[in-house]
């Protein structure tokens, strides 16, 4: 990737991660509102530029389409967002854009600062234009996902504005939509792109969710749904409940292998003792693990409804299915080789739990039950200490699945992919994740911690809907 458009993007990040503490005041409402304008603009033209979509005739999206089509309804988002100020400025862009500062740390205002976030993205545009032609598949999603970010903090700041100019007729409140849609927008693409599943090169129209869920129609199928689980946990919007509830499944589903692997008779059929061990400490080490933090830790932002709906796969199709072949020597013994596969598969899937807890508390909004007794409240925002346990002991279930992967299939398992990611847009993720806690209810929210889940086919049709 060229040097101007990542130096550029790096600061234009940085000062968008102050325009998100910076809002502006009843003075510099308007001319902030035109900066913003111009910013929409140009992520328009830089989203263009990265994917090659041009935007087509007008149409109503609907809610599938944001999964259809999220890379098209953020490019289409960005034009359509309404101007603050509807008459034409009669001043060129670089008037509006004199009062630059000399960096993000000397920007006195908001002005000075949406001018830097301006000024920046349109040099780090001039740089992607030069170098579009020679970036990988990786790099152009990459890109991407800078530019959603900063579309997200367009998106978000947005409705701050219009209440500062007092928007509350029809107009406002359709600019008020549009800015809460492009926000939804830009988050997905976000997610997306940091998906290292997703394909290289010009594939801008994902795969739809429901087909990401691979079903449990057999125990055959076991192995490739926890694979999945893993790598739909590295997209990296995983919430903290959706980590404790896959935990739970995975133990769960663990000691319900090692049933099955003991009543096939471990001497007749080729599985060493040492693999039924190491699945049954997997399963301690998970239990112990959630067990311990369910009744402390809670979400206070929304998770990964695909991570969550595979897990309910893995908990409500294959785990009843283990169960039933345990009852029976023969049966047991006819899905040994799944069962073999399944412990090869569950390295990845708990090194992608560790991580998902590891990054909780910086990605998302994370709650710890407050029980000392001079609190007000039953609830507060959790450090890094708090989950530090929690991570602790997902890290020693990984040492353990990396054995039991190895005593499986003699291979060691290699990390998974990832795509890359620059510090500043990481800091950035952050504050605008901080920003979302902050406009959320002080209830935590839970998710189920138990593999007693709905239906699949309610599931499915859920995630459809």
């Amino acid at each position: 990737m060229g040097l101007i458009y990542a130096g550029r993007m790096e600061l234009a990040t940085r000062y968008a991660a102050l325009a998100l503490v910076t809002p502006p005041d009843a003075g510099s409402a308007m001319h902030v509102g035109r900066l913003q304008d111009d910013l929409a603009v140009l992520l328009a033209e830089m989203t263009e530029t990265v994917t090659g979509l041009r935007l087509g005739a007008a149409f109503q999206p609907n809610i599938a389409d944001l999964v259809r089509h999220p890379v098209r309804l953020l490019r289409g988002g960005l034009v359509a967002l309404p101007r603050v100020d509807s008459a034409p400025d009669p001043r060129p862009p670089s008037a509006r854009w004199a009062d630059l500062p000399a960096n993000p740390a000397r920007a006195a205002g908001p002005v000075q600062v949406w001018t830097g976030l301006v000024v920046a993205a349109a040099t780090s545009g001039q740089g992607l234009r030069a170098q579009a032609h020679h970036m990988s598949g990786a790099q152009r999603w990459t890109a991407l996902g800078e530019l959603a970010a900063l579309a997200e903090v367009l998106a978000v700041t947005r409705s701050d504005l219009l209440t500062q100019l007092g928007s509350g007729n029809g107009r406002g409140g359709r600019a008020r939509q549009a800015a809460a849609a492009l926000a939804v927008e830009a988050r997905e693409v976000v997610r997306l792109a940091g998906d290292p599943g997703e394909p290289d090169g010009r594939a801008w129209s994902p795969v739809y969710p429901s087909r990401r869920i691979v079903p449990v129609s057999t125990l055959a199928a076991l192995p490739r749904a926890v694979e999945n689980a893993g790598r739909l946990l590295s997209r990296g919007d995983a919430s903290i409940t959706d980590v404790l509830s896959l935990t739970r499944v995975l133990a769960q589903t663990d000691r319900a292998a090692v049933a099955v692997l003991r009543a096939a008779g471990i001497s007749q059929d080729g599985v060493s003792e040492r693999l039924v061990t190491l699945l049954d400490a997997h399963a301690d080490g998970l239990a112990t693990s959630v067990t311990a933090a369910r009744a402390n830790l809670a979400s206070l932002s929304p998770g990964s409804p695909a991570a969550l709906a595979q897990g309910r796969e893995i908990g409500a199709s294959g785990l009843p299915r283990l169960q039933a072949a345990a009852r029976r020597a023969a049966e047991a013994r006819a899905v040994v080789p799944h069962v073999t596969a399944y412990a090869a598969a569950t390295a990845d899937m708990t090194i992608a739990l560790r991580d998902a807890a590891s990054r909780a508390v910086a990605g998302h909004g994370v709650a710890v039950r407050d029980r000392s007794e001079d609190s007000p409240l039953l609830w507060r925002p959790a450090a890094d200490f708090d989950v530090a346990p929690l991570v602790r002991g997902l890290d020693g279930a990984v040492r353990t699945a990396r054995r039991a992967a190895i005593e499986a299939t003699t291979d060691v398992p290699a990390p998974g992919a990832e795509r890359t990611l620059r510090a500043s847009t990481a800091q950035l993720r952050h504050a605008l994740a901080r920003r979302q806690i902050a406009l959320r209810p002080e209830a935590p929210t839970t998710a189920p911690l138990t593999a007693h889940f709905e239906p699949v086919g309610r599931s499915r049709a859920a995630l459809r809907a």
